[in-house]
């Protein structure tokens, strides 16, 4: 006899707080801002560089003459967006044991959200950490590496990620991202010291060498990815590893998403985190379920680089 399950049922309050959910320790949707479409697949325009062309005449028109034709070159994009869908068990009998402020649906929809989000950074965290996907990289070692205090230049590395940038893409790069050793290599760093020996008594605090940061390579976001993910198969002992690893990246992100404008990638999603409950009676139990559709689509790997290993491991 098959087990009776409810109609699963849509759970606004929930579904608000796992929109809402925002574990700080995740910065994949900051790389990679959402845009919300409509259709679950489609197509959007890359265009070429053909408006930054000099001509040597200037575009003058003389009297009785047409002006100048130019043309420009339109590409296609695709994306399609794949749902995740993660579920947790809740037995009748935990709601009669427990008080406030313990919520069960609450925290399932919250572990569960955890899930969802570890697995969105670390795919796209190893995308961004392969050289075969971002070509335009160097990977440090030895005294190059941020961690040697004398002979590293972490400034030069910086500025040669942002040259390289602007002179493929015409556009400066206005975003650095960091995994968390990166950033505390960054800010013991005798360079960066010297620079902010004023600052807090030559203690400057994570706000303070981000705030730094920004005005000096002219940068509207600095992104600190300190999230971990467990490695272990289920069943094995828990080994907890480090999702953005000793690299750093230098890209172009655009402030309002759009499927025309030029930014290094966007998280296209069609369906909303949305968190629904059904009654399994068989288990006398609720089944809270979160789902969330989505493609992490790169537009220009143009738009980044990458300092692999930018401190020893």
């Amino acid at each position: 006899m098959n087990p009776v399950v409810g109609a699963a049922k849509a759970d606004k309050i929930l579904s608000n707080f796992s929109q809402m959910y925002r574990n700080e320790n995740y910065i994949a949707e900051q790389i990679l801002p959402v845009l919300k479409v409509k259709e679950k697949t489609g197509k959007y325009a890359k265009y070429g560089k053909e408006n930054l062309r000099a001509y040597s005449g200037q575009l003058f028109r003389a009297p009785g003459t047409r002006a100048h034709s130019v043309d420009y070159s339109v590409s296609q994009g695709t994306y399609i967006c794949e749902e995740r869908s993660v579920e947790k068990i809740v037995p009748l009998e935990m709601y009669k044991n427990t008080d406030d402020p313990y919520d069960p649906k609450r925290d399932a929809t919250e572990v569960i959200m955890d899930n969802i989000w570890a697995n969105q950074e670390l795919a796209l965290s190893t995308f961004m950490s392969n050289t075969a996907n971002l070509t335009q990289n160097v990977t440090l070692s030895g005294t190059s590496q941020w961690t040697d205090k004398t002979n590293s230049d972490p400034l030069a590395n910086i500025r040669t990620a942002i040259k390289t940038v602007k002179n493929a893409t015409g556009i400066r790069p206005n975003s650095i991202a960091f995994g968390e050793t990166v950033f505390d290599a960054l800010k013991d760093h005798p360079d960066i010291r010297e620079q902010l020996k004023y600052t807090n008594g030559g203690q400057p605090s994570d706000d303070q060498l981000t705030a730094w940061l920004k005005t000096y390579f002219r940068l509207d976001n600095v992104f600190i990815g300190d999230a971990v993910y467990n490695s272990a198969d289920e069943g094995q002992t828990d080994d907890l590893d480090a999702i953005w690893g000793g690299h750093a990246w230098v890209f172009y992100s655009t402030g309002k998403p759009s499927l025309m404008r030029a930014t290094f990638g966007l998280t296209i999603s069609d369906v909303p985190r949305q968190v629904d409950v059904r009654y399994d009676d068989d288990i006398i139990a609720d089944i809270v379920r979160v789902r969330y559709s989505f493609d992490q689509n790169i537009f220009d790997v143009n738009l980044a680089y990458f300092i692999k290993d930018a401190v020893a491991a």
